[in-house]
């Protein structure tokens, strides 16, 4: 019994970590950001969005998006830095 539920309790955890969001800048320039992630939570891909428009002293509007894989998990989401 005690195997078991440990087991459970290890799916559970790998399940519940593999929904986490994870977003990186792949593009970089003054007037844009490009951001890829895994996971669809806004405020993650919005604030490494916000970091890398910082850089400039610009904030990110987000433009467009789009699937990178079949089911849409990995997406590449397009943001304009406006002054």
């Amino acid at each position: 019994m005690r195997r078991t539920t440990i087991t459970t309790a290890f799916g559970v955890a790998v399940l519940l970590m593999g929904c986490a969001t994870k977003a990186v800048i792949s593009d970089l320039e003054t007037d844009k950001v490009i951001v890829q992630a895994t996971g669809s939570d806004m405020s993650v891909i919005t604030a490494e969005a916000r970091r890398g428009c910082a850089i400039h002293g610009r904030v990110p509007v987000q433009i467009s998006y789009r699937c990178l894989d079949a089911y849409c998990i990995k997406t590449e989401y397009l943001f304009a830095c406006k002054e």
